[in-house]
């Protein structure tokens, strides 16, 4: 071969390759299927012009399921996005959270449960009775006694209407923390502003009894 030609399936060979090893370097769930998505489309390329049927296949198979989970992915992040004006923190949990569904009026936890999950709304409302509080969709219910120093819960959590959640455990959230700190800070602040909630609302019940005619 000529020293200025180009082998084609050698080129696509190189970059298919190039976009695997890119992935490894990724920490966020979208650039990493976008880069999986490209280096199926790289190797689909490879396999069929080098005539290399086991590479052609299975990235054929692949790339569907990389699509798939892209757009998965894509769904969740643009509801959170909706709801709360921005899912930076909470769209990192996304991919590593499993799916639940419950009916309006079934319990999540009880006070005084282990505290070994923590969940993100995707869909209905969860209330709160202890602290007489309701939370919707693109908000985190849990968390708090996850960090707790005795790990239980601190309240109840009752489903006022049909909820989807994505569950993380407290071994995984603790992974993710220490590979991302950012993700640490966010969870950090939405716990503060929980407590600050809290506060405000026990200063209203005072001032409400306070001002009560005995």
């Amino acid at each position: 071969m000529h020293p200025l030609e180009v082998n084609l399936p050698e080129v696509f060979g190189y970059v298919a390759a190039g976009l695997v090893l890119a992935t490894f370097s990724m920490r966020t769930m979208l650039p990493l299927r976008i880069l999986g998505i490209s280096s199926n489309v790289a190797f689909i390329a490879y396999g069929y012009l080098a005539g290399l049927e086991p590479v052609l296949i299975l990235h054929a198979a692949l790339l569907p399921l990389n699509v798939y989970r892209f757009v998965e992915m894509r769904r969740m992040v643009r509801e959170l996005e909706g709801a709360t004006g921005g899912a930076h923190g909470l769209s990192a949990l996304l991919p590593h959270a499993s799916s639940v569904a419950l009916p309006a009026g079934a319990t999540l936890f009880r006070q005084g449960d282990p505290a070994d999950d923590m969940y993100i709304i995707t869909s209905g409302r969860i209330r709160l009775p202890e602290f007489d509080l309701d939370i919707g969709v693109g908000e985190t219910v849990g968390e708090i006694g996850m960090f707790s120093p005795n790990g239980h819960r601190m309240t109840e959590a009752v489903c006022s209407e049909d909820c989807k959640l994505r569950r993380i455990t407290r071994e995984k959230l603790r992974e993710l923390v220490f590979q991302d700190p950012q993700i640490g800070f966010h969870l950090i602040g939405v716990i503060a502003a929980r407590f600050i909630e809290d506060v405000d609302l026990l200063r209203r019940q005072v001032a409400a009894r306070e001002g009560t005619p005995r």
